[in-house]
């Protein structure tokens, strides 16, 4: 992940989301300090190695690849102007600095990379649609992707970033990571963490959309997600398989 410390607000923005923490999915420390009465997760899937890679798949995930190649719908796109919720970013020395002009960005098929703003409506086979807001997107040499927010309580409530990655030892990786809620109006207990759940499997088959074919294995010493948690036997007994099942080119941890 990029060390790049997440931009800090000069004013408060309304924006339409369900939840507060506008653009915390960013912060390097997200797993050990989330926005309070979240539950943090971060998932990773390697995707296989080398710039063509890293291009490919990026371009695939700014175009809604990941969640059309899982099933979900993507529907009443409303192109956002990629600058208003940006927020504002400092250099070092704590300088404001001034919003650089947006580049245009198309993948293979013409269609034009996410941008800040962009609203939809997402619909998952046998759930109720969702609607999200891209609250901001990531465009580094190295780090590609976008972080939504949810704009309704259909669901669990908050924020998630996806990414692709060419890291530093040539190898490129899918990333998710973020943090949710229970809807306020939603039940407690055993159907909260039910919905938390489903989402993040949501967003495991989400990675694997860039990566066809791959199969889930395990990390240990990867941060615990929010299935893990609920279920610390599953995720025991899933870490004795973690190198039999491993794909030739594509790893996943959770």
């Amino acid at each position: 992940m990029s060390n790049e410390q997440p931009a800090r607000r000069s004013s408060h923005v309304e924006m339409p989301v369900a939840y507060a923490a506008v653009g915390a999915s960013k912060a390097p420390d997200l797993l050990r300090f989330p926005p309070e009465g979240t539950t943090p997760y971060e998932e990773s899937l390697r995707l296989g190695s080398g710039q063509e890679r890293f291009l490919l798949a990026s371009s695939l995930l700014m175009t809604w690849g990941a969640q059309r190649g899982s099933g979900v719908a993507v529907a009443d796109v409303v192109r956002g102007s990629g600058e208003r919720y940006a927020g504002v970013s400092f250099d070092d020395a704590g300088t404001p600095q001034a919003a650089g002009e947006i580049e245009e960005q198309f993948g293979p098929d013409g269609e034009a990379y996410l941008v800040a703003g962009t609203t939809a409506v997402l619909h998952a086979p046998g759930q109720d649609p969702r609607s999200v807001l891209i609250v901001y997107t990531v465009d580094e040499e190295r780090s590609s992707g976008f972080a939504w927010g949810t704009c309704d309580e259909a669901g669990a409530v908050g924020e998630q970033l996806f990414l692709v990655e060419h890291r530093e030892d040539d190898t490129v990786w899918a990333v998710a990571r973020g943090f949710l809620a229970a809807p306020k109006s939603g039940l407690l207990g055993l159907k909260a963490r039910a919905d938390l759940r489903v989402a993040v499997e949501a967003v495991r088959a989400q990675l694997a959309a860039l990566a066809p074919g791959a199969v889930p294995v395990v990390d240990p010493n990867a941060p615990k997600s929010i299935e893990a948690e609920s279920n610390p036997e599953a995720a025991s007994e899933a870490a004795g398989h973690d190198g039999a099942d491993a794909g030739d080119d594509a790893e996943h941890s959770a």
